[in-house]
């Protein structure tokens, strides 16, 4: 399964999944995934701007492994592709800003849910 992250006109970061933009009304589940790729997308245009460069050409490839024994994906691969004339000494630099992406720490160490409902007040005191 892939999610293809890029930039528009505008810089705005586009989720597409074969060719169609992700929503919410095509599926929660796909945009929740496509948050760690749009996060790293985040962090790589930030980078990108502080140095002068350009977003054209930047494009992200999330790769999600699918566990079908689970129905889980097992993990994810970002794919930064940066244009020809990026300089290779940054290389290790972009990598790092993908690393401090918030969505990517979370997924490593996830929060625990807890599903409450007004009616559990009501549960307590019967």
């Amino acid at each position: 399964m892939e999610i293809e992250i890029k930039f528009d006109e505008y810089g705005r970061i586009i989720p597409l999944m074969n060719g169609q933009q992700i929503t919410m009304e095509v599926s929660p589940f796909l945009i929740f995934l496509a948050t760690a790729g749009m996060c790293s997308a985040v962090f790589v245009q930030a980078f990108m701007n502080q140095r002068g460069m350009s977003t054209d050409g930047v494009k992200i490839v999330q790769k999600m492994n699918y566990n079908q024994f689970t129905n889980q994906v097992s993990d994810i691969d970002i794919h930064v592709d940066l244009p020809d004339h990026f300089p290779a000494k940054y290389n290790k630099a972009i990598k790092n800003v993908v690393d401090q992406c918030p969505v990517k720490q979370h997924l490593l160490t996830p929060p625990t849910f807890n599903v409450i409902t007004n009616l559990d007040k009501a549960e307590v005191e019967a």
